[in-house]
């Protein structure tokens, strides 16, 4: 897993540093969930949410690319940011970059076609598994991404299976077991599957 690193140093709206300032992050999707944090970007070092700036206002933490509300507050101090870009190309709008979007919310499996959008957003009306099936790679013209937007696949992991025989990466499946996770696959023109 490589996650994205967010850092900054704590400061009161005067540009005093301001130590052991508590931050809490969370997720700018309705609901505004917490997210996990970690120590590392591996991802093996879970780390608390709120964290705690060190004794010079300084924090980090590691987490998945995406948009994020990120509070501080301490004493008199009480800031909220909204919609902070953490990780490359976040809070790029795909729209600009001509990119189709197809949200999904209806229960059960998810059939991709050959000729469906860029992204697919996994947003279900409820929480569970989902799986979502792919076309035959050879059938693809482009890559396709497939993310959770319901951000729950942690618990509610989402498995893509490819066509018959094909693998993906080498695989017989691919699992996004990680909240807000996600995939950019791209089809291999010979049939044999996706990476």
């Amino acid at each position: 897993m490589a996650l994205a690193r967010h850092q900054f140093t704590v400061t009161d709206e005067a540009g005093n540093i301001v130590p052991f300032a508590n931050v809490e992050v969370r997720a700018e999707i309705p609901g505004l969930p917490l997210v996990q944090l970690y120590d590392d970007r591996d991802g093996i070092s879970p780390i608390g949410n709120p964290i705690v700036a060190d004794a010079d206002g300084f924090v980090f933490f590691h987490c998945l690319g995406g948009a994020y509300q990120i509070r501080v507050w301490l004493g008199a101090l009480d800031a909220t940011r909204n919609y902070v870009a953490v990780g490359r190309a976040q809070e790029s709008d795909t729209v600009i970059a001509n990119n189709a979007e197809r949200i999904v919310t209806a229960a059960g499996a998810v059939a991709v076609t050959a000729d469906d959008a860029d992204i697919i957003l996994i947003n279900k009306n409820v929480g569970a598994a989902t799986t979502v099936n792919l076309p035959p790679s050879a059938a693809r013209t482009k890559p396709v991404r497939i993310v959770d937007r319901k951000y729950d696949a942690l618990t509610n992991n989402i498995t893509l299976v490819p066509n018959g025989a094909e693998t993906i990466m080498g695989g017989a499946s691919y699992i996004i077991d990680s909240n807000g996770g996600g995939i950019t696959l791209t089809p291999l023109k010979d049939g044999s599957g996706w990476i």
